[in-house]
């Protein structure tokens, strides 16, 4: 087990070469540089941009030039090296269209700004999604820090009591099994204390997969942070503001204007197009009246598609299905929405009651903690109570300080469910971190 521990410490040494102290909107600007997650946001929201541009150059000119170089046999015969009356004709041209009316490019026009608009609440949502990411796992870190601290705590207490089980036990103070009581209360205590390195080693890795960095300290939570109930302190109040704010509402609602202009699209198969044309070609003929020719013409071509084998029809009821499709999406998302809003006001209203309680009851443990001590040495408890009193002790300090890194994650949960959450959030809770002591 020493050498696990040792392995441990080299690793989190290791890991903390280029490190140092950070706050929590420290962390943050290296993840906005670094996750991946953002990155494959970015990289989706400007290929969706890119589309809108395709969409628009449904309406504007298009060039076309070309060209051509044939031999021709009028008689239909060839011989030989004999061309008889064969002539080369060479031919190029340059053509340039201006639809002048279009009813589905221009309806895919509006198909890819909605999408684009879409595409950018999908972003700002994987923005806001990395603030709550950070936060959990800077908060996870430290969390695991606080959960490491307290085991170690609690095995040096605990195997003060064995040392002093051993030394009752061979002056006939106690029985045996007092100390096989302290014993296995210290076998437990380290157990947990090597669990806890573990889970600090994980939390840390979880922080770098976000930052591409390690941190060999970040800043710890003050112990006067306050701990206050969301304002207004009405459930409804969050829940309205959800459903005007959220991302994914916002979301899912664009996501309804994008199937119905696609209906719009797909019934304008159906309708005409005109377009302008112009075309500027040159001819040269070799014959034996060899000619040699420019010519310009203006002018506008029309089209109709009357029938395209059922393609038409057949497509407008796809997006006819893909526009029901997204208004049941917007009612879930809605509904999903009002869910979380509600659920992240209940966990951190439930949580400043909690904080309150559990410091209470933190403070209880202690003076019980005290008073059975206190009555182990003058002979009224046995060492069980002792240990019993030693474990309640640090479970509810471990209890406290794991439910005020919950307030804190739930509560940034219920901003990011009302849509309000912004990197300032992030940046406000800086002034309640404090540089960690050693």
């Amino acid at each position: 087990m020493r050498r696990l521990t040792a392995i441990s410490a080299a690793l989190i040494s290791a890991l903390s070469i280029h490190a140092q102290a950070q706050t929590l909107s420290g962390v943050y600007q290296d993840a906005l540089e670094n996750d991946y997650q953002l990155k494959i946001a970015q990289s989706e929201l400007n290929a969706v941009i890119e589309d809108e541009s395709v969409a628009w150059a449904g309406v504007k000119p298009t060039v076309t030039a070309g060209g051509s170089l044939m031999n021709n046999s009028p008689d239909g015969t060839y011989q030989g090296s004999d061309f008889g009356d064969n002539y080369n004709q060479a031919q190029l041209a340059l053509t340039v269209t201006q639809p002048l009316l279009n009813v589905g490019n221009i309806a895919q026009i509006g198909v890819a700004e909605a999408t684009t608009e879409k595409a950018r609440y999908e972003y700002q949502t994987a923005e806001m999604d990395l603030m709550v990411r950070v936060t959990e796992a800077f908060f996870g870190v430290l969390r695991a820090q606080d959960n490491l601290t307290s085991a170690q705590a609690q095995e040096k207490a605990i195997k003060r009591q064995l040392e002093q089980a051993r030394q009752q036990f061979k002056v006939g103070l106690i029985p045996i099994t007092g100390v096989n009581e302290a014993q296995a209360a210290y076998d437990g205590a380290r157990a947990a204390r090597i669990g806890a390195e573990g889970a600090l080693l994980i939390s840390e890795e979880s922080l770098q997969l976000l930052t591409g960095k390690s941190y060999g300290k970040l800043d710890t939570l003050a112990e006067d942070f306050p701990v206050e109930s969301p304002q207004p302190a009405t459930v409804q109040y969050w829940i309205d503001l959800a459903l005007a704010n959220n991302l994914d509402v916002k979301a899912a609602q664009k996501q309804t204007d994008v199937a119905t202009t696609a209906v719009k699209a797909a019934k304008s198969a159906y309708l005409p197009y005109i377009n302008a044309k112009a075309e500027l070609s040159y001819q040269n003929t070799d014959s034996s009246a060899e000619t040699d020719m420019t010519n310009l013409a203006l002018g506008l071509e029309m089209g109709w598609q009357i029938y395209a084998g059922g393609s038409t029809s057949a497509n407008i009821r796809k997006v006819g299905h893909y526009l029901n499709q997204s208004e049941q999406g917007l009612e879930l998302q809605r509904r999903s929405t009002a869910l979380n809003a509600r659920s992240y006001y209940i966990q951190v209203t439930t949580s400043v009651q909690q904080v309150e309680a559990r410091r209470q009851a933190l403070l209880s443990s202690e003076s019980a903690l005290r008073a059975t001590r206190s009555g182990y040495e003058v002979g009224t408890r046995n060492i069980v109570d002792v240990l019993q009193a030693e474990q309640a002790y640090y479970s509810a300090q471990t209890s406290y300080l794991d439910t005020r890194y919950s307030y804190l994650i739930s509560m940034i949960k219920l901003k990011q469910a009302a849509g309000t959450l912004k990197q300032d959030d992030i940046v406000a809770l800086d002034q309640w971190l404090q540089k960690k002591a050693g």
